[in-house]
């Protein structure tokens, strides 16, 4: 008996199989713009409701128990270290207290939203096919807003570029797109996410589709799909916040006669400290934390309890830390302040997410680079004035520049760096310690799950395997070796006996002037095999196949697979286009697949 909520689904199930072949009719760019824009809408409403749940995480919890404020633009130099001097123990207990209720979200509901929200996407679309749990978006922001809400030393770009990449993927799934578009609408939600909470839309378009690799290389067929979806998720988010730019820097300027020196000094010091900061990450994930006894729900908790430790004395690295970057590109902290910052934060991030917290690391990287930055330029300043006109820009470059080696992303973390502040003064120094950052950095990067190159990615592995099967000839994959010919007239007990002898699977049947007749395989002989009295009843011809399909020597491997797949063998004959009835030899699948990794050198 068919009940209401049968009947509801068979009509949902109806309307999406419409919208699903009318979209199908449309062509493949178009259908995915459409779908980018509609994915854009929805990562710009899901990066205001996360920022608007953050702030309630942020007021309710560590600004009302704590009195911790990051200062806002603008605030006197004597405003500044208020709240550290309070010395709240609120600024131990509580990131404990949000990790530990972090982790038991995540771990019982979704553990693959634990950690970094990008690498988990870059993992989704390399391995996964595009495809997201639904249900991962929602536990990611819960789950990320208690973990910075509580003062967890994260980004929020971790959590938001989830929820557009999983409504991608959502929406390809239910679309029945195939798995190649579903991977696009993956990176398209992304990049929405990104440019919305950044502020940077072309950075994050460009953003998405270069994180996926640690050579300089795009995803390129994603890249009009995420610059849609980044505008629309930009434009929704600035229609709520109005904000403009993520900071407002305060004399940025570059003199490329004087500068052009300290400014790749500074690419070295940004690949150093870059090389620190993903040993220590990954090494407190894999040398402390994962060997560590307890329950993976409560690691969380110890981070949290590890990270505050350091809050206590300086809680200026907790959470996203936005306030005092603003006031690093204002000139107002001391540069052994900043220094001291830029080496707590990376502790601090590896307590809160290498534990397993939640969050993203591109809000910490920025912090990082932007403190190393000024340590820099104001030092610099202060022992060579000469060289170094205007330390207040070394803030804002080495924002981009860190996290460009780190993160393998130069081109969209020079963009980024410039939409962020709204200024492209410094897009020559940006464009220097970038490229220096990541050719020194090129063995070390910061997401696990970036693939080499696209040559190497699981995703693209069909059509790369394809394309070079399409240039080679049968005739080079051969492996010349004796064939086993059985006349058509051999009775069927000798043809066993043949059969048993050989090593082959395959036998070519031919008829006195040895001209191929048909084909015999094992499988036809294991029909027959215990039939009585047929020893000389039956013989070859009888048990063989026919109708021969063949491969010519001048085909190409594609072309002798997909003959194979066609009739569901795994062997078949090859022949001369001039004599198709003379065998030259036989041709498998694991010939191919062996020559094809002999060639590729895999």
């Amino acid at each position: 008996m068919t009940g209401p909520a049968d009947k509801i689904r068979a009509f949902t199930g109806k309307g999406r199989d419409r919208v699903s072949r009318g979209l199908s009719a449309w062509p493949t760019q178009l259908r995915l713009m459409l779908l980018s824009a509609a994915v854009g809408v929805v990562a710009g409403l899901g990066a205001i409701c996360f920022d608007a749940l953050l702030g309630l995480a942020l007021d309710s919890l560590l600004r009302s128990l704590t009195g911790y404020f990051e200062p806002v633009p603008g605030a006197a130099p004597a405003t500044l270290f208020g709240p550290a001097a309070s010395r709240s123990f609120w600024l131990i207990l509580l990131p404990a207290l949000g990790g530990l209720v972090s982790g038991v979200i995540v771990f019982r509901i979704a553990p693959e939203a634990e950690g970094q929200g990008t690498d988990a996407m870059i993992e989704s679309f390399h391995e996964r096919g595009g495809q997201i749990r639904k249900r991962v978006p929602l536990v990611k922001i819960v789950a990320s807003a208690l973990t910075i809400g509580s003062g967890g030393s994260a980004g929020k770009e971790g959590p938001i570029s989830q929820i557009g990449a999983g409504f991608g993927s959502a929406v390809a799934t239910t679309l029945r797109l195939k798995p190649r578009e579903r991977r696009i609408l993956v990176l398209a939600g992304a990049a929405g996410g990104i440019g919305a909470i950044f502020q940077a839309p072309l950075g994050a378009a460009l953003f998405a589709p270069e994180v996926l690799y640690r050579e300089t290389e795009f995803e390129s067929e994603a890249i009009l799909p995420c610059v849609v979806s980044s505008i629309i998720a930009y434009a929704v988010y600035s229609q709520f916040y109005k904000k403009g730019a993520l900071f407002f820097p305060g004399p940025v300027d570059f003199s490329i006669q004087a500068e052009l020196l300290p400014y790749a000094v500074f690419g070295v010091l940004c690949a150093l400290v870059g090389f620190l900061f993903v040993r220590i990450f990954y090494g407190a994930r894999d040398r402390f934390f994962r060997p560590l006894r307890i329950h993976k729900m409560l690691k969380p908790a110890l981070g949290g309890l590890m990270m505050g430790c350091i809050a206590f004395f300086v809680p200026q690295i907790m959470n996203g830390g936005y306030g005092w970057v603003q006031t690093a590109l204002e000139g107002k902290l001391l540069w052994r302040l900043m220094l001291l910052l830029a080496g707590l934060k990376i502790v601090a991030t590896s307590c809160t997410i290498s534990s397993g917290g939640s969050g993203g690391v591109v809000g910490p990287s920025v912090f990082i680079g932007a403190m190393l930055g000024g340590a820099f330029g104001f030092l610099g300043h202060e022992v060579a004035p000469g060289w170094v006109l205007h330390p207040h820009s070394f803030v804002l470059v080495g924002m981009g520049g860190f996290f460009a080696g780190v993160a393998k992303v130069p081109i969209a973390s020079i963009i980024m760096a410039c939409e962020m502040s709204a200024s492209y003064t410094l897009l020559v120094p940006l464009m220097i310690v970038s490229s220096i950052s990541c050719l020194l950095l090129r063995n070390v990067n910061l997401f696990e799950k970036q693939q080499v190159s696209r040559f190497a990615s699981p995703a693209h592995l069909t059509e790369f395997a394809r394309g070079m099967l399409e240039r080679i000839r049968v005739q080079e994959a051969v492996t010349p070796q004796p064939i086993t010919l059985i006349p058509e007239t051999m009775p069927f007990g000798e043809l066993v006996r043949a059969v048993s002898r050989s090593g082959e699977s395959h036998f070519p049947i031919v008829d006195a002037a040895g001209r191929m007749t048909g084909i015999v395989s094992i499988n036809d002989i294991r029909a027959v095999l215990f039939e009585t009295d047929i020893d000389h009843v039956i013989i070859a011809q009888d048990v063989g196949t026919r109708r021969v399909v063949s491969v010519f020597r001048d085909d190409t491997l594609q072309q002798a697979l997909d003959k194979m797949a066609a009739i569901g063998v795994d062997e078949m004959p090859v022949v001369d286009r001039e004599k198709p009835d003379a065998i030259v030899a036989m041709i498998s699948k694991r010939d191919i697949v062996n020559y094809y990794y002999g060639k590729s050198g895999g």
